[in-house]
């Protein structure tokens, strides 16, 4: 890798993939981080635990998280089925996701208990 900091992003996001030695991944790594990241939000909504599979490795990863776009080193990668394809997503937005299905389940299971009224005003509908 060049010590120069005139890379592009995609060429950054290029050296990671390609990284063979922990160096060269730490310093594209540092670059990547250098840069403001643009969240992709939009298929949030099939955000499903049954679409993900976790892994967890043996060793560090050095990747870019697809929804959040920062770049992240970590032992857990998530595969996400898209309608789009697969995309790699880190440990926290899969958290995130995961979550937000948990809480429309659980409110659409109080609202039909009873517990919360349906419409209530606070955006829980």
């Amino acid at each position: 890798m060049v010590k120069s900091t005139s890379l592009t992003k995609n060429e950054l996001v290029d050296v990671l993939h390609r990284s063979k030695t922990s160096k060269e991944r730490n310093r594209a790594v540092k670059l990547l981080k250098q840069f403001d990241p643009i969240p992709k939000y939009e298929h949030d909504d099939e955000g499903q635990k049954s679409k993900m599979q976790p892994k967890k490795y043996d060793y560090l990863l050095g990747f870019m998280c697809w929804r959040c776009d920062k770049v992240k080193q970590s032992n857990y990668k998530v595969i996400w089925n898209t309608t789009k394809g697969a995309k790699a997503i880190c440990h926290g937005c899969y958290t995130q996701l995961v979550e937000r299905e948990e809480v429309a389940h659980m409110r659409s299971a109080n609202q039909k208990a009873g517990v919360i009224p349906k419409g209530f005003g606070l955006g829980l509908t």
